[in-house]
């Protein structure tokens, strides 16, 4: 099956001493070649990037205590070191006593599933720079190596063997870096201790008994992609330390400290410096670089519903529309009925967005958009993983939805649609990928009824668009999850029909469920025993007409 709509370029990680070679990726029917120029190869403009009166010249976070100890990679896992590094950083930032994260739960967990799904790898094999993301935000990783034990990985071990239960810290929110902004780079690694980013690595390029880095935008021989955590800078490292045999220095001074996972392999203990001017170093190539923004502490009062685990592996964005309502559908739990956070992925910086509880009715959203409510809005002003409060919202039905609509009206005015500048409509998506060579690298687990787009007053399935639009019956998922918290049982006693306010209404609907002609949920039930005798009956409803009563 080819996809006949854009075509999309991720670069694999592979990692035999994390060296990494590069496969094209594509989701269109044709493969792209862009070059993958870094966005800081107009080296002219480096010394604007290059200073910021609120910023130290200087910055280590492992002097500071917010790194944890080198490791020593075994198989094609660098993405996950780095990845799990970036959390452990913010974790420690944050003043969380933790241990080192497993690796090998990660590694595993992003193989193939038992049912074929998943990604398309085995714990030797390539990765990506976008699992590291989509685990943490399935609250499924990471776990502690004293809590996921020793993974015995001679074993013919799958994705779903991995316990999914043992992650005790919830990644909400992660923002998308790129070299166009160095110091939002600078202030994310004051802020979350480290940042994800990737690199092309190749041994001319190397100096300085190998703690120094340097690949110029001129060179064109052979290399292999490595992830790696950056943890500080220098702006005074001197640029004729980078003295590769390439026999070419950077235009000038300054460089990011990176924590390695190739074990105690040089004088700086496993770390090196690597040029503000490298090549590829945060730039489009290795896509995401990241930093880690929010976490939050997970305990038996938290849930987090999700209708995908696998994270954004494409942007939606093939509908040329001002205004689009993504929506997932889910089924909430009775005990778990207070809607605190919503997080959703998208690169759509600078459009505007509203989040909407929408009823279900006959196991799809309603379109009726009066009978919505406004949870929150704002405007998107980062790409990657955004997390929005709720004020404890709490769901009437256990059938209900989310719905995040994007507006880019404002952003778009007077840009001409074909402009570098314009930007698209989007939301992240798990969405199937596949290689050059036409072999899949990632099969997604979407069904009919968990995700939909609303417009034009129409609601329709995802999976349907996907086959009508693009005849792929693979489709996808919006990534649109729900931090639920556990519900107080009575949230205003006589608001049986849970609007927040007590009426005549909560009476009516007490009678009808005395009479079996309505339904209670746990909720519902706990509003509606007004007098507290463990029972509904008449008296509840008299009580809420007496109490109306007096208040008129």
């Amino acid at each position: 099956m080819r996809k006949n709509f854009i075509t999309k370029i991720i670069s694999v990680l592979t990692a035999a001493g994390c060296m990494l070679s590069i496969f094209s990726v594509t989701a269109g029917a044709a493969v792209i070649d862009e070059g993958f120029e870094s966005v800081t190869k107009n080296a002219g403009n480096q010394a604007s990037f290059f200073s910021a009166e609120s910023l130290p010249s200087s910055y280590n976070s492992a002097d500071l205590g917010y790194v944890t100890k080198i490791k020593d990679q075994s198989y094609n896992d660098c993405w996950a070191y780095a990845g799990l590094a970036a959390f452990e950083s913010k974790l420690l930032k944050n003043g969380y006593n933790i241990e080192d994260m497993s690796v090998d739960h990660l590694n595993v967990w992003a193989t193939r599933r038992l049912n074929g799904k998943g990604w398309q790898r085995t714990y030797t094999g390539d990765g990506y720079t976008y699992i590291s993301a989509g685990y943490l935000t399935s609250w499924q990783g990471g776990a502690e190596q004293s809590d996921a034990g020793t993974i015995d990985l001679t074993k013919n071990l799958f994705g779903d063997d991995m316990p999914t239960d043992l992650t005790k810290y919830g990644t909400t929110a992660i923002k998308y870096l790129t070299s166009y902004n160095i110091n939002e780079i600078k202030q994310s690694i004051i802020d979350n201790g480290g940042v994800f980013t990737s690199y092309a690595t190749a041994n001319k390029c190397y100096g300085s008994n190998n703690t120094a880095y340097f690949m110029p935008q001129s060179y064109t021989g052979s290399y292999t992609g490595h992830s790696i955590e950056i943890v500080g800078w220098d702006d005074n490292y001197s640029k004729n330390r980078f003295n590769g045999s390439v026999n070419s220095k950077p235009q000038n001074d300054g460089a990011w400290l990176v924590k390695n996972s190739w074990g105690n392999y040089n004088s700086l203990g496993g770390y090196f410096w690597i040029s503000y001017e490298d090549k590829y170093v945060f730039g489009s190539k290795y896509d995401p670089s990241f930093t880690i923004e929010q976490v939050i502490e997970i305990d038996d009062k938290t849930k987090l519903n999700q209708n995908e685990i696998y994270g954004a592996t494409y942007g939606f964005n093939y509908i040329d529309s001002n205004e689009i309502t993504y929506i997932n559908r889910f089924n909430f739990e009775d005990d778990f009925r207070t809607l605190d956070k919503v997080v959703f992925e998208s690169e759509c910086i600078g459009a505007d967005y509203e989040i909407h509880y929408i009823p279900v009715n006959n196991n799809t959203p309603v379109n009726n958009k009066s009978e919505w409510t406004v949870l929150d809005s704002g405007v998107i002003d980062y790409k990657g993983y955004i997390c929005c409060d709720i004020d404890n919202f709490n769901i009437p039905d256990a059938d209900g939805a989310i719905g995040i609509t994007i507006n880019t009206t404002a952003l778009n005015d007077g840009i001409d649609k074909n402009s570098s500048a314009y930007v698209k409509n989007s939301i992240g998506v798990g969405e199937w990928l596949i290689k050059s060579n036409n072999i899949y690298s990632f099969l997604n687990e979407s069904q009919h009824g968990e995700s939909y787009i609303y417009q034009n007053n129409k609601i329709t399935d995802l999976m349907d668009w996907y086959r009508i639009n693009n005849n792929d019956t693979l489709g996808g998922t919006f990534v649109i999850k729900a931090v639920m918290r556990e519900t107080d049982k009575v949230t205003l006693l006589g608001d049986a029909d849970l609007d927040g306010k007590l009426s005549i209404l909560d009476a009516t609907l007490i009678q009808k469920n005395i009479v079996q002609l309505e339904e209670l949920n746990d909720i519902q039930t706990a509003n509606a025993d007004v007098n507290k005798n463990g029972r509904i009956d008449i008296n509840d409803a008299t009580l809420i007409q007496k109490a109306l009563a007096e208040l008129e």
